[in-house]
């Protein structure tokens, strides 16, 4: 590689341009991602490429491949980037009445969720600092940890199925589900008391794949694999279409199960619940405007008490509680006060 010895606020857009390509693992992905065309995306790694004199990825009919040379720019780029972050993060903190960005990641599917309360943390948060401005986007859960552990993200908001030490979590509220199909779905027709668990056991299970390790009772075995939706949306297409059975979120099951569309599945016996959690990488940890956000969230959702986690609706349960009922374990950290209900 050539030897650089300034780096240019174009050189940054560059960078970021390559690094949106290796996460995405294709041109077409990246372009969406980054709103451009292919010929300004081809240019812009072209012109990257010139100016490290080395070729970083293989891009065209073979598909995309990463070289050792573009690996070891790609690692560069996002320490760089952290480093950026991180400054910005400490500049802020001198004068917190100066206007600046405070980025959120929310996992999809929890804010329509009636007992996630961000809006109102944001409400908040905002009359305490009302020049900063936020960004906010939803994405799905495997993306979530790993933009905040890189500082690209300063609060996530979402399901964790592993709890690394760089990150901190704040349990916020419980999220439940059922266990649904679909009035195409063989399964659908059988009368409650004829169904057995054995039943659901043996249907091909569609899950949301990175989410396996809350339920993988629904995993053990290839036979009863289905397909995976990545993202609630996704995932609730596959269970529509009669393909698969699998859980869906119950603020989003309720009205489908009204209309026929979807069936619950011994509700009495079968349902998920998972911990919603509020979590912030090593970077953030320092950034006051980040944590005071995350206390923001923390207060308005414990200000519902009980009720955050949702109480199972009588038109789909009955009085019992389900055998598999799971329940939650607050990570290494937590606060006392934010485990479950």
């Amino acid at each position: 590689m050539s030897h650089i010895s300034q780096i240019y606020d174009i050189d940054l857009k560059l960078l970021r341009c390559f690094c949106t390509i290796v996460e995405e693992q294709s041109f077409t992905a990246a372009q969406a991602a980054l709103n451009l065309s292919q010929s300004t995306l081809s240019e812009n790694l072209k012109s990257l490429e010139i100016r490290l004199g080395a070729r970083l990825c293989r891009r065209g009919p073979k598909g995309f491949k990463l070289f050792r040379e573009g690996e070891v720019v790609y690692k560069a780029a996002k320490e760089l980037f952290a480093s950026i972050e991180a400054f910005k993060q400490k500049a802020s903190n001198i004068n917190q009445t100066t206007a600046y960005e405070l980025s959120i990641g929310i996992q999809d599917g929890i804010v329509e969720n009636p007992h996630a309360r961000v809006h109102d943390a944001i409400r908040r948060f905002s009359e305490y600092y009302p020049n900063v401005r936020f960004r906010v986007e939803v994405m799905l859960g495997f993306q979530l940890a790993g933009r905040v552990a890189d500082g690209m993200v300063h609060v996530g908001i979402g399901l964790m199925n592993e709890h690394y030490p760089q990150l901190s979590y704040e349990h916020l509220f419980d999220e439940q589900g059922f266990m649904c199909c679909s009035a195409q779905h063989p399964l659908f027709a059988i009368p409650d008391e004829a169904l057995t668990l054995a039943d659901i056991d043996a249907a091909a299970y569609c899950s949301r794949g990175h989410l396996e390790r809350y339920h993988p009772e629904r995993t053990r075995r290839s036979d009863g694999a289905g397909d995976i939706g990545h993202g609630i949306q996704s995932q609730l297409a596959l269970i529509l279409s009669g393909r698969n059975i699998g859980y869906v979120l119950d603020h989003m099951a309720e009205p489908m199960i009204a209309s026929g569309m979807l069936r619950a599945l011994r509700p009495d016996l079968v349902r998920v619940v998972n911990p919603v959690t509020a979590l912030m990488g090593p970077a953030a940890s320092d950034f006051k405007l980040a944590r005071h956000f995350v206390d923001c969230l923390v207060d308005v959702h414990m200000e519902l008490g009980s009720a955050r986690l949702l109480p199972r609706p009588a038109s789909v349960l009955d009085g019992t509680r389900p055998a598999n009922d799971r329940g939650y374990t607050p990570p290494p950290g937590a606060r006392a006060s934010s485990s479950a209900a």
